[in-house]
């Protein structure tokens, strides 16, 4: 039995609310007390019914619409508008569309239109049946929405800072055109991959940046801040910031993650810059006094408490001034660093080797020290200096004069071990 003679065989049968006597006041109530508005248009586009709501759109009473044809209902421009939809539903198609709708006062709301089409029992379609919806708040808080999320997505695309959108699952869902500028890789390249799926981080940093992804998925944190170090497409390792925030639901639960990140490769080199420029001579590389004196102190605690002995070797070089005026002073910062070097070479890893200013040298030994270790040191850098430089063309001799303190003996402090050392080289330089 088709569908339209099945409704109507049920109502017939009286199966409809218990609240209406009959099939006729159930089809009047709807007629009148819905709240959609209801139309059938026959083949020759007239209209043959219409419900209240419809008939008051146009303030009218429906024996006054019925018998109109749409074009003279509707007027010319606004049947122009909806006739390409009102095909396709003659044609058998169901037809759902949104439209501004004009009332006869000269205002309009949005309406959504749903078309479909009636057949007899032989199939022959033989009008068409229209419910329509105002739904001109819904259309306008959408409007206001996309325009709101197109505006965000220019505020996205046009940020100095790349904005990426991770799942749950940490795939990415969104890829700005400035994480393409950042890291090399196109949109289409990464969305839908996890970050391990193209080396977005460096393998030294993984467990940093997975511990901090790792409590905004699991509701620790909301938000938080970290440095690490990047891959980009071409291989090149840079240093980003990112600003994370995780999208949480009412129960705690992280739907997804949004990303900010900048380029802060030049900062983070700067600050490394300083940081080594503030314990490093910037001529030799060496440890500068500032740094000597940190270690020696440092030093000196854990030996008061082990008991154990450390020493100086306060070095000075010999005819620096000599070779310094004669040669000048770019002959003299070569030889200054060969001699950091050497010093180095006669040296153990595990000595502090710093430059305390001009041509004076330093040598913390402060480790697996027994009783002749100093002197033994001290004697391979003289060995080691007796062999002279050579600095491009020329060929200088500078020799070392080397004092030794010894931890707790010469002195309690590291200006006592200090005094003590120099005025053994002193006595060194002197006594030739």
């Amino acid at each position: 039995m088709p569908e339209n003679d099945q409704t109507v065989s049920a109502l017939n049968g009286e199966n409809f609310p218990p609240c209406f006597d009959s099939a006729e006041s159930f089809l009047t109530a709807i007629g009148t007390s819905t709240g959609s508005m209801i139309a059938f248009f026959d083949t020759d586009e007239r209209i043959s019914y219409v419900n209240l709501p419809y008939a008051r759109w146009f303030n009218l009473r429906p024996d006054e619409v019925c018998g109109r044809s749409l074009i003279d209902l509707y007027g010319i421009d606004a049947y122009t508008a909806f006739r390409p939809m009102l095909r396709r539903a003659y044609a058998g198609e169901f037809v759902r569309y949104e439209r501004e709708l004009k009332k006869p006062d000269g205002s309009a709301e949005w309406i959504s239109v749903n078309m479909h089409a009636h057949r007899d029992q032989s199939g022959r379609i033989n009008g068409i049946f229209a419910t329509a919806q105002v739904v001109d708040d819904l259309k306008r808080t959408r409007d206001a929405l996309d325009a709101a999320l197109q505006v965000q997505a220019i505020y996205m695309e046009n940020s100095p800072l790349a904005v990426i959108e991770w799942s749950d699952t940490l795939e990415v869902l969104r890829w700005s055109g400035q994480a393409e500028a950042i890291f090399g890789w196109k949109s289409v390249e990464v969305v839908g991959q996890l970050a391990r799926q193209f080396d977005l981080v460096h393998p030294d940093w993984l467990p940093t940046v997975r511990a901090s992804t790792q409590d905004l998925v699991d509701g620790r944190v909301q938000h938080n801040r970290m440095i690490s170090r990047n891959r980009t497409k071409s291989g090149r390792f840079i240093f980003c910031e990112w600003f994370n925030s995780a999208f949480v639901d009412g129960n705690g639960k992280t739907h997804g993650i949004l990303s900010l990140a900048q380029d802060v490769t030049m900062r983070v080199e700067a600050e490394e810059q300083l940081r080594y420029s503030a314990v490093h001579d910037a001529l030799t590389g060496l440890q500068n006094r500032q740094s000597l004196i940190a270690r020696l102190d440092h030093a000196l605690v854990r030996a008061g408490r082990s008991g154990e002995t450390l020493a100086l070797l306060f070095i000075d070089l010999d005819k620096f001034k000599v070779v310094n005026d004669t040669h000048g002073h770019a002959v003299g910062d070569a030889l200054l660093r060969q001699a950091a070097e050497r010093l180095k070479s006669c040296t153990r890893d595990a000595d502090t080797v710093a430059r305390i200013g001009g041509d004076e040298f330093v040598v913390l030994l402060e480790s697996d020290l027994n009783a002749d270790t100093p002197e033994f040191i001290a004697r391979r850098i003289a060995n080691g200096f007796a062999q002279g430089f050579t600095l491009g063309e020329i060929h200088v001799e500078s020799g070392a004069s080397i004092g030794i303190s010894r931890f707790p003996f010469d002195g309690k402090d590291a200006d006592q071990l200090m005094a003590s050392a120099d005025r053994a080289m002193y006595r060194a330089k002197h006594s030739r």
